[in-house]
């Protein structure tokens, strides 16, 4: 399977859906992926049986403050810059490259770095959505280390941070800031060998996947109905957004009146960085670690929370994590309590 032409405007639908309201926009990321798959070429995705077990996967994401990226998008050069470095610390080559968050922007922009990196990408991803910080990450859990933090500007600049999981991110974030608020960055960097108990398998074809189902709908219900009926998730309402105040990086409730089919329903949707929790009449419907997404059934594209408007017109969603967010120390990193919440994780089950 290789990522380019069509396939990378599904790709960003999919990834839009798995960020669950996070990660930013991955259809922002079009020009950047499209850009860099004309010069480079398409990009493979592969299996790790495809690799050689001692090869090094390498993760990379982008850092910075997302305002910050929106005018200084870069080149995603940067990953070939990155590649250089981990290859010359280490003494083994890099043959793939993982997607940290399938999640929104960050998913469909992996494309780009791999592209101009000259790497494949892995069929896997750290999250299987979005989550913000660092150490939210499968390989975490796995217990592969950080170490080393390598992080890159579009001029070359090139900084490597040894600081251990405490530490990594607020050193990393310093660097970033003395790079103007946006850079590249990888870390979690691990051997094909250590991939199948560190990452979370097939996330990249199901993204493809939800961005073809998506395509193939006559209507926003239509699509999301697939979305479920594949992937075992929950229509929880079709409404309208009667009450939203956006606070970025802050909690803040908003609310939507259920129309048509779910006339007389009211749900209160927590959000943050991503949508956090649906209830209604005190009743969880979802909560993080599982994925809830909102659909605009007018443009046909997802919204991500700090998109959420009065008066839009939405189709609301559910969808399973992954497994490896629902054992105790997964929630303990993930689970509601993490993002603030006294509720309780009542996993989303199909109907």
């Amino acid at each position: 399977m290789h990522l380019s032409g069509g396939r990378l405007r599904d790709f960003a639908r999919g990834c839009d859906v798995l960020g669950g309201g996070g990660g930013g926009q991955g259809r922002y990321a079009l020009p950047l992926t499209a850009h860099a798959v004309e010069l480079n070429g398409p990009v493979q995705v592969v299996q790790p049986d495809e690799l050689p077990p001692d090869g090094l996967v390498m993760p990379c994401t982008f850092l910075g403050a997302p305002a910050i990226g929106a005018e200084r998008i870069g080149t995603c050069r940067e990953a070939a810059t990155i590649r250089v470095h981990v290859e010359r610390h280490f003494g083994q080559p890099v043959v793939a490259m993982l997607c940290n968050e399938i999640g929104g922007f960050h998913g469909a922009a992996s494309v780009a770095l791999a592209a101009h990196a000259g790497l494949p990408m892995l069929d896997a991803d750290g999250m299987g959505r979005a989550f913000p910080g660092m150490s939210r990450v499968s390989m975490h859990l796995a217990g592969v280390t950080p170490d080393p933090v390598v992080l890159a500007d579009e001029h070359d600049r090139v900084v490597a941070v040894h600081a251990g999981d405490g530490w990594a991110e607020r050193m990393a974030r310093s660097v970033v800031v003395g790079f103007g608020d946006r850079g590249i960055s990888t870390e979690y960097v691990m051997t094909v060998d250590q991939v199948a108990d560190a990452v979370i398998m097939g996330s990249v074809s199901k993204a493809l996947r939800i961005g073809e189902l998506i395509g193939a709908a006559v209507s926003v219900p239509d699509a999301a109905r697939a979305i479920v009926a594949e992937y075992d998730g929950v229509i929880i309402a079709e409404g309208r957004v009667a009450a939203a105040l956006s606070e970025p990086g802050q909690r803040t409730p908003a609310t939507i009146e259920g129309t048509g089919a779910d006339s007389g329903r009211t749900l209160r949707l927590d959000v943050g960085h991503e949508y956090l929790a649906v209830i209604e009449d005190g009743q969880v419907l979802a909560t993080v670690p599982d994925i809830i997404t909102v659909f605009d059934t007018y443009t046909g594209e997802t919204l991500s929370a700090g998109e959420l408007r009065y008066g839009q017109r939405v189709v609301v969603l559910a969808l399973p994590c992954p497994d490896v967010w629902r054992t105790p120390a997964g929630l303990d990193l993930v689970g509601p309590a993490a993002f603030g919440l006294d509720l309780p994780y009542r996993p989303v089950v199909a109907s």
